[in-house]
């Protein structure tokens, strides 16, 4: 797929589209997923004329590429990008020809994309990868430790969502570091760098609108002071919902005159789901509740705008950013969220919203040794440590009794988060930091200009080395081969060839014609001169002989036994 315009030559991107499909009514809503999707979109609205490659893993299962339409929608607005959609299998076809300058990762697949450079790139074009989530435990090894073993440059970026994801970035790479020298005595740091560059949100979607009409079409009270939860229902991996209900309990007490509603929308494990559920019940809170499971994602924007104040009592590790407190931001509505990684940077304490006091201290050996051990990856480990994260109460009741006494502080909150959103944290800001950082880049690699020597490293499997005593016997190429009586019917034209797996990007018909015309007058020839003979400056040797593997496989070529 391919949209036609004027081509403009600035800083060619490539990105492999490890994009997500949209969330559906009704499914788990990951901020990961959105945050990726709606970066791709951003891109393609704000980011600077150039051309945009993006590669994608060809599903021959159904023969198709996953429905990017979309994106080529939002590049058909612009006249001054063209847009490419390619199989990354061709780019892999075309060793040291890249097209592109620089290489980005929108959901920090760092260590594949080294490898793409390292194994198929002459010229080590700068890398940056976004991620969005760091504290897992298979992460140390399958993440980590891959990324310090490949070779990395000083301009390779590592994009932190927030500061505090920068930091235990940094502090992991060197705990897995600390660790293999104890261990391997191995010396091993990664050389590139880390970047700190926030989420963005479409700010002309989230955004004020009047509370009435919304909470009229969402069916919600008019009347009532509705503190709100958007998210994924889940403490494992997201946020303790149970210490918030007690907050509202005691909220409720204090303020009878009050309509109080809080609502927690999102989708998330029957289990916690049955486990909120008793515990709203055994508060007497059934009538203060209002569950919205699920939360449609389409109308994400509408919950915001029509809440009082939203609220977030995060307390997991693996939370790095936290979109929703921007998307309240966005819409206007006060943040009253913990003291917590990402919100650290994005609610502003005092002036949208308010940080809430968290505590932690050193309570973690028993809960790593387990971790990763026959667990299935549960998170149970998680779990476990976020439950030694305590969240201020009294704080947190407090802040939401000021916004509920000084309506004007919760308009003044509320004008200062739009203005905030606005400046900071709309997709055009974002991606002029991303274009910032890429162009910081290319400076610092053009300065160098490093080339790359090809090592076959461990990761690279010897398929032939490691299991050719499976076969009965290997051929060489001194073997002779001969044309089969079928061979021969091709030849003279009598049959076709059948040929069904070119569409893996395996087979090329007219190499197989080709050599089976080489056995002029049905004579024998050597493995190793029928690849002399086909091969090219665009065919390799080795393309040859998976060809000529595949004549003898069904039967239209032979070994000549002596």
């Amino acid at each position: 797929m391919m949209t036609k315009k004027s081509a403009v030559k600035k800083n060619d991107l490539g990105i492999y589209l490890n994009s997500y499909p949209p969330v559906k009514e009704g499914e788990t809503i990951f901020g990961r997923d959105i945050a990726v999707n709606d970066f791709l979109k951003g891109l393609l609205v704000h980011g600077k004329p150039r051309n945009y490659q993006f590669y994608q893993t060809f599903d021959f299962f159904k023969n198709t590429f996953n429905d990017r339409r979309k994106l080529l929608d939002i590049g058909n607005q612009r006249k001054d990008i063209s847009i490419t959609i390619k199989d990354i299998n061709d780019i892999k076809e075309k060793n040291s020809t890249f097209d592109f300058d620089i290489w980005h990762e929108t959901d920090a697949d760092f260590s594949k994309a080294i490898s793409l450079r390292n194994r198929y790139s002459a010229k080590a074009y700068p890398i940056s990868a976004t991620f969005h989530v760091l504290s897992y435990q298979y992460l140390l090894h399958d993440w980590y430790l891959e990324i310090l073993l490949k070779k990395t440059y000083d301009y390779d970026t590592m994009i932190c969502t927030s500061t505090a994801a920068q930091k235990a970035l940094n502090t992991i790479f060197d705990h897995v570091s600390e660790r293999l020298k104890d261990s391997h005595n191995i010396d091993l740091s990664f050389k590139g760098n880390t970047e700190v560059i926030p989420i963005g949100i479409d700010t002309t979607i989230f955004k004020p609108r009047d509370k009435k009409e919304v909470r009229c079409e969402l069916g919600l009270p008019l009347d009532a002071f509705i503190i709100l939860w958007i998210g994924r229902i889940s403490p494992l991996d997201k946020a303790d919902l149970l210490p918030l209900l007690l907050v509202v309990q005691n909220l409720i007490k204090n303020n009878p005159e009050k309509k109080i509603r809080l609502a927690l929308g999102g989708a998330g494990e029957d289990i916690f789901n049955k486990i909120i559920d008793e515990c709203i019940h055994d508060l007497q809170l059934n009538d203060h509740i209002i569950l919205i499971r699920p939360l449609p994602v389409s109308k994400r924007h509408l919950y915001h705008s029509c809440a009082d104040v939203f609220v977030s009592p995060a307390d997991n590790i693996q939370e790095t950013f936290g979109i929703t407190p921007i998307e309240a931001m966005a819409c206007g509505v006060p943040q009253v969220v913990s003291d917590w990684n990402g919100y650290k940077d994005t609610v502003k304490h005092g002036e949208t919203g308010f940080l809430i006091p968290t505590y932690m201290c050193d309570l973690d050996e028993e809960i790593t040794l387990k971790s990763g051990m026959y667990d299935n990856y549960n998170l149970i480990d998680h779990f476990e440590f976020a439950q030694t994260v305590a969240i201020d109460l009294e704080a947190y009741q407090q802040a939401l009794q000021m916004l509920l006494d000084f309506p004007s502080l919760c308009l003044k909150m509320s004008k200062n988060s739009r203005e905030r959103a606005l400046k900071i944290y709309d997709w055009k800001n974002s991606i002029y930091l991303h274009e910032q950082l890429w162009e910081k880049q290319l400076e610092r690699a053009s300065k160098q200009n490093a080339t790359i020597d090809f090592i076959k490293t461990y990761e690279i499997p010897a398929f032939y080395k490691n299991f050719n005593h499976y076969a009965s016997k290997r051929i060489s190429d001194t073997t002779q081969i001969i044309l089969s009586e079928q061979g021969k019917r091709i030849v003279s034209k009598e049959e076709s060839l059948i040929s069904y797996y070119d569409s893996f990007n395996h087979l090329s018909t007219p190499i197989l014609y080709s050599v089976l015309s080489t056995f002029g007058g049905y004579t024998s020839q050597e493995f190793g001169m029928l690849k002399k003979q086909i091969k090219s400056d665009t065919i390799s040797s080795e393309k040859v002989g998976k060809h000529i593997m595949w004549l003898l496989k069904y039967g239209y070529l032979k070994i000549q036994n002596h």
